[in-house]
């Protein structure tokens, strides 16, 4: 019977991050009841989903999909699974570092363990990187701004022309007879 019911959450965890670009492994230690609904709530409100796991059968699920993450990433502690496309787990890694901004070490009570992000396996450190990802809109706005660049470059040197000869007349002007 219970190979079953882990055959039938191995198979649930394996639909949940089989079509995603963001599943990112937390270990969480030390969360209150209260702190852990809080931290469910706004990560529901970005469009990603947290689902806390046995750690084993997440393994196993993860391989099944093909994600292989390193053996570090499976250390002590419970296992949680950050799951949403590749903004919705950007955003998800804002607010949780945003929650817990400036708490470091043993005060930290979610730390990335390792994630699978756009293709792409990371380790932990990869992982915290994560939050420091620019979205959609961001991107969009640092693209914008390379491509206007050098027509506003060119602008500037065009409009510099007349100035520099508009300037060059005036001081002439200024000087009068003396000149």
């Amino acid at each position: 019977m219970v190979s079953y019911i882990n055959e039938w959450i191995v198979r649930e965890y394996s639909e949940l991050v089989k079509d995603q670009d963001g599943v990112v492994l937390l270990g969480v230690e030390s969360l209150t009841v209260e702190e852990a609904q809080t931290l469910r709530n706004d990560v529901r409100e970005t469009g990603a989903q947290l689902v806390l796991g046995k750690k084993r059968l997440v393994r196993v699920a993860l391989r099944e999909v093909g994600i292989e993450l390193e053996e570090g990433a499976w250390s002590e502690g419970s296992t949680v699974l950050l799951v949403g496309d590749t903004e919705s787990a950007i955003s998800a890694a804002k607010t949780i570092e945003k929650i817990y901004k400036g708490a470091e070490g043993d005060d930290r009570k979610v730390t990335y363990r390792g994630a699978y992000f756009d293709g792409t396996v990371m380790n932990a450190k990869e992982a915290a990187s994560i939050a420091g990802m620019p979205d959609r809109q961001t991107l969009r706005a640092m693209m914008a701004g390379v491509l206007s660049a050098p027509a506003r470059k060119l602008a500037t040197v065009l409009n510099e022309v007349g100035a520099s000869t508009t300037r060059c007349v005036q001081a002439r002007v200024d000087q009068g007879d003396a000149a």
